[in-house]
């Protein structure tokens, strides 16, 4: 007899909205202490500003077109502000911090440790963390 399955049971988009617990790491590897609580890519949060970034982009290249000029290409300040905001909108809590959960203090540190926005766009995108075997 074989096994059947609710197709319908699995949701990766509610699983990826419930948060992951992100050990964060300093640049040579060893745990500060601390950790993030993460939502998934696939989280309607991210998955809403990743839409707004390349709906603003396209409609920004329209309106460049229309006015027959070439495309604005991003400064590295831009770019930079964009992955920080990314970052910030992936984490919605911490564990072992002194203060209180709060998004512009996790901007300020996250500025002064930009490599911590990479743990937290991988730990986001590795949607593992947030699905469990059925």
């Amino acid at each position: 007899m074989s096994k059947t399955i609710d197709i319908l049971s699995f949701d990766t988009v509610a699983d990826c909205a419930k948060g992951f617990e992100l050990e964060m790491k300093s640049p040579y590897g060893d745990s500060l202490g601390f950790s993030l609580i993460v939502i998934g890519k696939h989280s309607d949060a991210v998955v809403n500003w990743v839409n707004g970034i390349v709906n603003k982009a396209a409609i920004d290249a329209e309106i460049a077109r229309r006015k027959g000029k070439p495309e604005q290409s991003k400064k590295m300040e831009e770019l930079r502000a964009q992955n920080i905001e990314g970052a910030l909108v992936r984490v919605v809590g911490w564990k072992g911090v002194k203060q209180e959960f709060d998004k512009a203090t996790l901007k300020a540190a996250i500025e002064k440790n930009p490599h911590w926005v990479d743990q937290i766009v991988e730990a986001s995108d590795d949607v593992g963390n947030f699905t469990k075997p059925q």
